[in-house]
């Protein structure tokens, strides 16, 4: 497969060119997906992953392929979402890690795992119960209020205030770990439906029913009661327990909170020989805003909020240079920093693109947007040479092939995987319908 780099303004595309025919032998073409497998989608009914709505990702179904394909024996998803591959690969017995930086994903995680791995079905019952009906007695413990920043004020109605703080208070009292994780996840899931807001891309767009001002009279139409989309998550959550049990029970993945630029340095060599992941997107989208209810039911404050945005992967015009930061972290021990800087430079494809787009300032939205493509593959060089040690060099090839994708014309819904085909490294790339 070789795609022709191409500039619409006729700037230089020769550094495109030469990377599409240096991977060219490495890349497979594969159309058996639609997309619905190499996207969220195919998780909106699967059990367990549909519990929380989360469209960074991928199916189980696609992440069961590549397992049962290449029969690895540790896999790592260093942005690994809501879970999904990890859980997969640990559900077949496959030893699996997964680093995601949002805490919201690795919550959703941790309550599948928990529900597959020993949940006492009796008891999340009697518990499910228990909180259905404190809930609806509509009583307003104000130590267990909404901790709302200032972009969530007004998402929900008084009504719906009451009952989250009952909700909040009877979670902090549930001793067993496993029971209140389950529950906790299952009243965040639902915040969403029985707000004010909905998530439209990297927004929160309000309804005019909210008490906020606003220029718009969107109206999204029936907002859910709280009690009731409780209700019903957690009848899904208990319809859906035998089939976890059966796919994901056999084993409890190693799910880590943070970000891999700081977590993958701390792994030792070769542990990994399967990588199965989804990067960010160099799309502006700041997740800190579309997941901004979710994080601040877990207790994130604005300046908690400041911290996780500049700590993730620069995606966004707001995110400031990570060379400090990655300076302090690195400390003494400077080698893989200073190789991934020379990746970066040396990476002449990304160069020639922002070349043109620093000759076309004039015409972006926003000059930061340079800054932020920048960043974006600089920041991308560290983690593809952490996994190229602590896995196979097939993790490198996907993160230069993850940047031919995005400077190459005709950019089409893909999904890139590492595979071992005759023991060499290959990328097979997944083309949605």
């Amino acid at each position: 497969m070789t795609e022709m780099a191409f500039s619409p303004h006729g700037g230089s595309v020769a550094a495109r060119h030469e990377l599409s025919r240096r991977f060219a032998p490495r890349l497979v073409d594969d159309n058996s997906f639609c997309r619905k497998i190499v996207s969220y989608q195919g998780n909106r009914v699967a059990p367990g992953l549909r519990w929380m709505k989360y469209k960074e990702g991928f199916s189980s179904e696609l992440v069961l392929d590549f397992i049962k394909q290449e029969n690895p024996n540790d896999v790592l998803d260093p942005f690994a979402g809501i879970c999904t591959a990890p859980l997969v690969a640990a559900g077949r017995g496959v030893r699996a890690t997964g680093i995601e930086i949002m805490p919201v994903g690795v919550s959703a995680g941790t309550a599948i795992a928990e529900t597959a791995n020993g949940l006492s079905k009796r008891e999340f019952d009697r518990q499910s119960a228990a909180l259905l009906r404190e809930v609806r007695t509509l009583r307003t413990p104000n130590q267990f209020a909404f901790p709302h920043v200032r972009i969530t004020e007004g998402a929900f109605s008084n009504d719906t205030e009451k009952q989250i703080a009952s909700a909040r208070q009877f979670l902090s009292n549930i001793d067993n770990d496993g029971v209140r994780t389950i529950l906790d996840l299952a009243c965040m899931s639902v915040l969403e439906e029985a707000s004010y807001t909905r998530k439209d891309g990297q927004y929160l767009r309000w309804d005019s029913r909210s008490q906020r001002r606003l220029k718009s009279s969107f109206n999204i139409g029936p907002i859910a009661d709280f009690s009731d989309a409780l209700e019903r998550r957690l009848g899904e959550i208990a319809e859906d327990i035998p089939a976890i049990k059966r796919q994901f029970g056999t084993g409890y993945p190693t799910l880590l909170t943070g970000s891999c630029l700081d977590i993958l340095r701390t792994i030792d060599d070769g542990a990994f020989d399967m990588v199965v992941t989804s990067p960010p997107y160099a799309n502006r989208y700041d997740y800190t805003r579309t997941y901004v209810l979710e994080l601040a039911w877990m207790g994130f404050d604005q300046e908690g909020f400041s911290a996780l945005r500049q700590r993730m992967l620069s995606a966004t015009v707001e995110n400031k240079a990570k060379t400090e930061s990655l300076n302090k972290a690195y400390g003494n021990s400077r080698k893989t920093l200073d190789r991934s800087i020379t990746i970066y430079e040396e990476q002449s494809a990304v160069h020639e693109v922002l070349g043109i787009l620093r000759d076309r300032q004039g015409e972006l939205s926003n000059r930061n947007v340079i800054r932020l493509v920048g960043q974006y593959f600089f920041a991308m060089a560290l983690p593809s040479l952490n996994s190229g040690g602590s896995f196979d060099p097939a993790a490198l090839s996907l993160w230069l092939t993850t940047m031919y994708s995005i400077t190459a014309r005709n950019c089409r819904w893909t999904s890139f995987w590492p595979t071992l085909r005759n023991g060499q490294a290959s990328i097979v790339i997944k083309y949605g319908s």
